[in-house]
């Protein structure tokens, strides 16, 4: 179990969440639940409600982009402090775009994403912080995608 002053140390090296203020990140590490996996455990799989963003603590993610109903070949391993699972950010009843398999045993921290999102409309310096990350990486990710 990771407590509250490790969970913030892991956001803050986060890119996601690199640059926000201590409170911030304080407030944004209170709605973290620590989850641990197996190696050959999945994450999620491609089409699953997207409802929680991940950040690695330990281990390693196989994070594999999907095309249409099926896996493409794009792919990329997180490690520790990054984040995936952008999509529960995203609208309502958000569906993964990817599968993410645990490729070792892992330890993440698990943030719901309504609750991360709530949190975003009372500190919308922050929100607006990460979202422009948030779109960033998802112009990085399909650029990748479109590029394999």
């Amino acid at each position: 179990m990771i407590d509250a002053a490790e969970a913030q140390k892991v956001l803050e090296k986060a890119e996601l969440f690199s640059g926000l203020s201590n409170d911030s990140i304080a407030a944004i590490a209170k709605l973290a639940k620590t989850k641990n996996y197996e190696e050959g455990d999945d994450v999620y799989k491609l089409g699953d409600a997207a409802d929680a963003v991940f950040v690695v603590v330990s281990g390693r993610v196989r994070f594999s982009l999907g095309v249409g109903n099926r896996a493409s070949t794009a792919q990329s391993i997180m490690e520790a402090g990054e984040t995936f699972g952008w999509a529960a950010l995203t609208g309502e009843a958000p569906r993964r775009v990817a599968t993410a398999s645990c490729l070792e045993d892992t330890t993440m921290l698990e943030i719901s994403g309504s609750d991360l999102t709530g949190y975003f409309e009372t500190d919308t310096a922050s929100g607006y912080a990460v979202m422009r990350k948030l779109a960033d990486r998802i112009s990085r990710d399909l650029l990748s995608a479109l590029t394999t």
